[in-house]
């Protein structure tokens, strides 16, 4: 009963982590083309959360907080690209359209941040007056609270030191469980001929010690970086 008791403990209490990024170039399209100088808009970010989610949180809690954090990304990339894109060989110099204009544009034209999820980029694009768009969607999966996150690394510590043969105690986490399983597709694409320039996707995880905030930052961080654009102005 106790081996028993035990080897469910180990299992709950290491977990595997994954993470793969992939990024994918047009160098075929970027010899074809030269998109030096042309305007580049950052589309409303789709946000889709799932799984677990906090038992007292409501349709239209999800709904308001799914509408905040497409904002907040939105945003956060725009900054990115003013402030950390930089000239390299193989980089293209294009203007950046603000992102508030684009919002506002959008709300213009009578059409708000989860109706551009469904639309089209290309045709947001020519409505927006930008030569490429950047489509970004996030999808967090929510495995647990950070509170039971933190229990099972806790309780993986404990037994580490249960087993170990050292007499020194130490309590912690060593088995850092994760809270979010963490989606991100980004793709930048051209409006009139639909070719995709640069297309980055990530999969990884989100624990306790590390807020999916803090993922999908980085994972804006690599986009600027990876992509063949950077912001001139």
């Amino acid at each position: 009963m106790k081996g028993a008791l035990v080897g469910t403990l180990l299992a709950v209490a290491v977990v595997l982590q994954s993470c793969s990024t992939q990024v994918y170039n047009n160098r075929g399209y970027l010899k074809q083309t030269d998109i030096n100088g042309k305007k580049v808009a950052i589309l409303p970010v789709e946000v889709e959360l799932t799984g677990r989610l906090p038992k007292n949180m409501t349709e239209s809690g999800k709904t308001k907080l799914e509408n905040d954090e497409s904002r907040l990304i939105q945003q956060q990339l725009f900054g990115q690209y003013l402030y950390k894109s930089k000239k390299g060989k193989k980089r293209k110099a294009i203007d950046l359209i603000n992102v508030d204009r684009v919002n506002s544009t959008l709300s213009e034209k009578g059409i708000d941040a989860r109706q551009a999820w469904a639309m089209d980029p290309d045709s947001l694009g020519r409505l927006l007056g930008a030569d490429l768009v950047l489509k970004v969607r996030v999808k967090k999966d929510r495995i647990m609270s950070e509170t039971a996150s933190l229990g099972i690394g806790v309780a993986g510590a404990v037994l580490d030191n249960i087993f170990s043969k050292s007499d020194n105690v130490n309590t912690t986490p060593t088995n850092t469980a994760k809270t979010y399983n963490l989606f991100l597709d980004a793709t930048l694409t051209d409006v009139k001929s639909h070719a995709v320039v640069t297309k980055f996707s990530h999969k990884g995880d989100a624990n306790w010690n590390r807020r999916p905030e803090e993922v999908i930052e980085s994972s804006g961080r690599k986009i600027v970086r990876k992509g063949v654009v950077y912001a001139s102005n």
